[in-house]
């Protein structure tokens, strides 16, 4: 009994080694800011959706997970030593599971968007993110109101991710 416990553990730790040192790695994407950026603005972002409400909700996402944890001060456009722009791509919902061909059960929708940090004073860009995706499922609810309101309740997870992917490409290092 003693010896398959020991077995276990040096297997264990191999597993361990083998996997630390196989040289995966995940691919930052975050940005080193130079340090005189102390402050940023996060400025209304721009939708190019049908989802009227979504560039508003990121937004206010954006600026709550700035103002959590970020050791940069969110101040007024005027004050700030960066501006944070973002734009809403896209949005699009499709079916994700059927009864029928025709009539869905859930649905999914999708959202991609941009988003850049600007130099307050000169005006030249500092950093640009690639494309950022972001999808949710919702059900179909037994009435159009039912539908639409699980439909914002995805696309409100779907801001607060991204306020989150942001956050932490731009604020991740401190």
């Amino acid at each position: 009994m003693r010896i398959k416990g020991l077995a276990f553990i040096i297997l264990l730790f191999g597993a361990a080694l083998f996997l630390y040192a196989c040289g995966y790695h995940r691919q930052e994407t975050e940005v080193q800011l130079p340090s005189w950026i102390r402050s940023i603005y996060i400025a209304p972002w721009k939708n190019n959706s049908t989802e009227l409400k979504l560039g508003q909700w990121v937004t206010e996402e954006l600026r709550q997970e700035f103002l959590r944890d970020s050791g940069l001060a969110l101040v007024p456009r005027d004050e700030a030593d960066v501006i944070l722009e973002g734009r809403i791509e896209s949005a699009y919902t499709t079916g994700l599971s059927y009864v029928r061909y025709d009539v869905s059960v859930e649905r999914r929708i999708g959202v991609e968007c941009s988003v850049k940090l600007i130099d307050a004073k000169s005006g030249k860009e500092i950093w640009k993110s690639p494309p950022i995706y972001r999808e949710e499922g919702f059900y179909v609810g037994k009435t159009l109101m039912m539908t639409e309101g699980l439909k914002e309740s995805a696309l409100k997870k779907i801001s607060q991710d991204i306020a989150q992917i942001i956050h932490h490409r731009i604020a991740g290092v401190y």
